[in-house]
Formats: C-alpha cells, sequence, structure tokens
C-alpha cells in the first residue's frame, strides 16, 4: 500500500498547531463563527498521472463558502482588528465570501481493510477571501485577500455498493502569513456513471486570516450540508 503522504499529513497537523498558538498569543483575533447562513459549493476532477496506475492521480478543486454573521460584543470586551476598534457591548454584522482552487498530487483508492479505502493529495492552493463588517455604533472595516498557500487534503471512505460511497475527509491549507483553511467533513458519493460521482454531507470549515505582519487577524467558522460534483477520468 503506498501512502506517500501520510507522514506530511502528521508534521502537517502538528505544524499548524504550533503555529497558530504562537499567532494567537500575539495577535488581536476577531472570532466570527455561528454564521446565520452558510452554502458551500464543491467541484472535483482528476486525471491519471500513467495508464499503469489509475490510482495515482492529478486534482482540480473548486470550492466555494459564504455567510453571514451577527455576533454581540460582550460588556467590556475590546475588537481591535487594524482601523476597527470598538469596545463592547457592541454588535458586529459581517459577510464574507471565500473560493479556493486547488491543483495537487496524490492517489485515490488505497485499500485498508475489506470495503474501506483512502486517499491522499498535496499540492499548492489559491484563496480568494472577502469580508465585510459594520458594528452598531456605525463603524466598518472590509478585507480583499488574495494568496497562494500549501494544501493537502486526506479521506477515508467505506464502500457500501459499487453506486454509493460514505466517509470522512479532511483539508488543509496555509501561507507564509499562517492564514489558511481547515476543513473537515462528512461526505456521501453516488456514482451514476463512471466518470461522474454526485457528493454531498455535513462540512465544518475554518478560514484564519492574518495579516503580515500577525498584529492582527480574523478567524471565520462556517458549518452546514454542501453538494457538489467529482469527475474522474
Amino acid at each position: 500500500m503506498k501512502l506517500p503522504f501520510v507522514r506530511f499529513f502528521r508534521l502537517l497537523l502538528l505544524g499548524q498547531g504550533l503555529m497558530l498558538l504562537w499567532a494567537c498569543s500575539s495577535t488581536n483575533v476577531v472570532n466570527l463563527e455561528g454564521s446565520d447562513s452558510t452554502s458551500f459549493v464543491d467541484l472535483r476532477a482528476s486525471f491519471p498521472v500513467s495508464k499503469q496506475d489509475e490510482n495515482e492521480r492529478i486534482k482540480i478543486r473548486f470550492t466555494e463558502a459564504s455567510g453571514e454573521f451577527n455576533q454581540d460584543i460582550p460588556d467590556g470586551k475590546i475588537v481591535d482588528f487594524e482601523n476597527f476598534q470598538l469596545t463592547g457591548p457592541d454588535q458586529v454584522s459581517a459577510m464574507t465570501d471565500m473560493t479556493t482552487a486547488s491543483i495537487s498530487y496524490g492517489r485515490v483508492g488505497e485499500s485498508l481493510r475489506k470495503n474501506f479505502f483512502m486517499s491522499a493529495f498535496a499540492g499548492v492552493s489559491r484563496t480568494n477571501f472577502e469580508i465585510d463588517m459594520e458594528s452598531e455604533s456605525g463603524l466598518t472595516t472590509g478585507v480583499r485577500n488574495r494568496s497562494f498557500e500549501v494544501y493537502a487534503d486526506l479521506g477515508v471512505y467505506h464502500l457500501f455498493t459499487p453506486y454509493l460511497t460514505a466517509g470522512l475527509e479532511a483539508a488543509f491549507s496555509r501561507n507564509l502569513s499562517l492564514s489558511g483553511i481547515t476543513e473537515w467533513g462528512a461526505i456521501a458519493k453516488f456514482r451514476p456513471s463512471r466518470h461522474m460521482e454526485i457528493i454531498g454531507g455535513y462540512r465544518w470549515f475554518k478560514y484564519d486570516y492574518f495579516t503580515t505582519d500577525y498584529d492582527s487577524g480574523i478567524i471565520v467558522e462556517l458549518n452546514g450540508p454542501f453538494i457538489g460534483l467529482d469527475l474522474s477520468f
């Protein structure tokens, strides 16, 4: 069984936790969670690297996540993000939209035990992060950020029938400012034809945005159902 990225995933998870702990300890971080409205889109396509090994593939993935927030700021709590500085009690409204496009190399269909298999990919991604925030007291701010990141994803699945698969997935990305996604999901795949799967499930999604000097940041947490398409050639 060829699992070339298992060690990479272990190092990525450990390094990500340590870096975020350090960044958050020295950063004015705005946490946005519990979105009032969340939507996800997930489109994937993969191509074999060689005819001799159909499991060795290049994967292209496009995801979109958006949400709206209304968050109360408790009395006495200070929110300090660049020119967005307020002290509670107050309320912050925010709208965010994120798109990520990635290209990665890895393997699919690696058998773990009977009817269980996994996939592992690593590559690069491009994330477009946009957010607008407004407080009840009248302060406004926004972020428009485009960045390249190191990207990796991992999935473990169970084959119920030749047409139905379900499992768990995770994806991670980070750039030099420690900004990036952390994504966990439960997924089901229905295969109506050899080259196409309809995918859907539930996703827990977090995006950490930090300024290049690590002076301030925004952490956006979204969760909800998603649907998409997975094409294999």
